[in-house]
């Protein structure tokens, strides 16, 4: 794999307490140079990050009722809408995995396709709306009724996991891709941390791995490489 062609694999994630505007306009620096896929900042952060980032080729994403997903459907709805306001063009939303826990694959459903329904309509621009699901609390039967529901809602993406609950697996991503159709993408998600975790989820069908990782990882390939 090349260092060009795993940059454009990685959503570079900003995603913690206390991010300042300098540490923003690094992150956003930093993504421009390498070509990432994507910066995923906080949501009140996503109108800054598309100014840094105007005329790119580097997307601008967020996070909505992140980490837990407990949002009522309304708040979600309305905070998918504002970020796409603000410039993101990708928005990943946690589902309800209470929900999926309890049984009510079809709420969550329904949840999605009002998040889905909302990101779209804000703008005519395309927009990908990317479900959370939460794999290492499912297991593989829920997990499969987790990505029925999220093609159901007709989102882009199912990603693995937000990091809080357990970590990006290859055995989740092989589960998704396969539960999935072809147009619905798969991001593994959470503690990856080196090329051979982002590799081995590359591997096992993730079209994506999202990371803070990212400038080590295409750095050490490119040390493997030299």
């Amino acid at each position: 794999m090349r260092a060009r062609e795993l940059a454009k694999s990685l959503d570079f994630t900003l995603i913690r307490p206390g991010v300042t505007a300098d540490d923003l306009a690094g992150h956003c620096a930093t993504a421009a140079r390498l070509h990432a896929a994507s910066v995923i900042v906080p949501p009140a952060m996503v109108g800054r990050a598309a100014e840094l980032l105007r005329g790119g080729d580097v997307k601008i994403g967020t996070v909505i009722s992140f980490p837990f997903g407990s949002d009522v459907p309304s708040v979600k709805a309305a905070a998918a809408r504002r970020a796409v306001a603000a410039g993101a063009r990708e928005v990943d939303v946690v589902v309800d995995v209470s929900a999926l826990l309890s049984g009510r694959s079809r709420d969550a459903r329904a949840e999605l396709a009002r998040v889905v329904d909302a990101a779209r309509s804000a703008t005519s621009a395309d927009v990908m709306v990317r479900a959370v699901v939460e794999a290492p609390l499912l297991g593989e039967r829920l997990l499969r009724r987790a990505c029925a529901a999220v093609a159901a809602a007709h989102a882009d993406f199912a990603v693995t996991a937000t990091g809080v609950a357990g970590v990006a697996r290859p055995v989740d991503v092989e589960v998704m891709r396969e539960a999935l159709p072809t147009e619905v993408g798969v991001i593994g998600c959470g503690g990856v941390n080196d090329l051979e975790a982002a590799i081995a989820l590359l591997d096992a069908g993730a079209n994506r791995v999202a990371t803070n990782a990212a400038p080590m990882m295409v750095q050490t390939l490119m040390g493997v490489m030299a």
